[in-house]
């Protein structure tokens, strides 16, 4: 079984996030870059952008600006099977970037935008959604993740429905005030190269 790893972590106020951010993971990222083919048999080639503020890499939760090589390609970012479990595209930037790393809140490339929030239970059945205005989301993902029955959330783009980027519950470890660090780390069980356009 593969190991998701994430951290949770205090906002920059001192506030406890109810959320982490994850992109898609690092090695997925790779493969695509080494092989240009996904895993539903598609044939890639990188493309140049020419819009500005505009294809959210999933890796480093950037949006490019025109002269950015990227790579689109097909992604499910589901663990679970199911009707909801969707095949979407994605893009990445075509050469090397940094994961995205900030352990909680929305990416600041994000904020700027609306972005439509979808919750999702343990089995991958969808359990509410909502658009969330520009500067809104935390708000709306503070309410969801107050749900129990919320596992985790998926953050698209409100006109295409492309994939964003996941967001889980923050650990309960967090919770704990004995833990001098403002982050706390944690492994988290996970299937396939699935997580998070």
């Amino acid at each position: 079984m593969m190991q998701h790893y994430f951290e949770t972590a205090r906002t920059a106020d001192g506030a406890r996030s109810a959320f982490t951010v994850r992109p898609i993971e690092s090695r997925l990222a790779e493969r695509i870059r080494a092989t240009l083919r996904d895993d539903f048999g598609n044939v890639l080639n990188p493309i140049t952008t020419a819009a500005p503020r505009s294809n959210p890499c999933r890796h480093c939760l950037r949006l490019t600006d025109p002269g950015e090589r990227l790579i689109l390609f097909a992604y499910r970012p589901f663990e679970t099977s199911g009707p909801y479990a969707e095949v979407g595209p994605i893009f990445i930037h075509a050469e090397a970037c940094d994961p995205y790393s900030e352990a909680s809140g929305i990416p600041l490339d994000f904020r700027e935008r609306p972005l439509t929030l979808r919750a999702y239970d343990a089995r991958g059945n969808i359990h509410c959604a909502e658009v969330a205005g520009a500067g809104a989301a935390e708000e709306v993902l503070e309410r969801f993740f107050a749900d129990p029955a919320v596992a985790f959330v998926h953050a698209r783009n409100p006109a295409w429905g492309c994939f964003d980027f996941r967001l889980d519950r923050a650990s309960a470890h967090d919770s704990d005030d004995s833990h001098d660090s403002s982050t706390i780390r944690e492994w988290v069980g996970g299937r396939g190269d699935a997580t998070p356009v």
